[in-house]
């Protein structure tokens, strides 16, 4: 079986550091990945505009839930929404480190419709 060989070549993103060290940073921190949505597309890969959109989806949503996971007793509800989103971004991490991009269910269908499809 014939194994695929990864092309290596450097994508252009904000900070100038590799694909990988970004995908950590903007995820850790989205609120940079909010911001760098809002940068001219050409000047950056399709991957890194991926990343920076779903990462900017990302804040948009923990902005929303933080305040209502204080909500006695509902909040344990958004309380848990929140711990399952944290659990895809810890799985888009590696899995976008390993090479992938990783589709957060309903955060990359939001960060699509805030900044269109890239």
């Amino acid at each position: 079986m014939a194994e695929k060989a990864k092309v290596e070549k450097v994508e252009k993103t904000f900070t100038g550091l590799e694909i990988v060290g970004e995908i950590i940073l903007v995820y850790l921190v989205s609120v940079l990945g909010f911001i760098f949505s809002f940068m001219e597309d050409n000047k950056y890969s399709k991957r890194a505009k991926f990343l920076y959109n779903q990462a900017g989806a990302i804040f948009i949503v923990q902005l929303a839930l933080s305040p209502l996971c204080l909500i006695p007793f509902i909040g344990l509800m958004f309380g848990a929404a929140y711990v399952i989103m944290e659990v895809f971004v810890l799985i888009a991490i590696i899995k976008g480190c390993q090479g992938e991009d990783f589709k957060i269910p309903g955060i990359y269908d939001l960060g699509n419709l805030i900044w269109g499809k890239k």
